[in-house]
């Protein structure tokens, strides 16, 4: 098993758990438009802060205002790092069609 050593590793560690075992959200890396790390990683990091950002206004509508700021906190401001290893992975899987 692969060691983990940043947040970043982590993050995309976990990220490409979830999407490589759905079949559609894996079909769907396949299937991205760009062809090459940077844009790869740009179009899903931007997916990323969209998704936390409905997170967190659902956290603070649904549960309490200080929730949504620990929410927040986890889940968005990622960088590109964990997104750049993620658009690798995925550029691995387009080439292994």
């Amino acid at each position: 098993m692969e060691t983990i050593t940043t947040y970043a590793d982590q993050f995309a560690n976990d990220w490409l758990m979830v999407a490589e075992n759905d079949h559609d959200t894996c079909r769907s890396l396949i299937s991205m438009e760009g062809e090459d790390v940077v844009a790869i990683s740009d179009e899903l990091r931007q997916e990323w802060e969209a998704l936390a950002e409905q997170v967190v206004e659902l956290v603070e509508e649904k549960i309490s205002p200080t929730a949504s700021l620990f929410i927040a906190q986890m889940l968005k401001g990622q960088g590109s790092t964990p997104f750049d290893i993620i658009a690798r992975r995925v550029l691995e899987l387009k080439e292994g069609k």
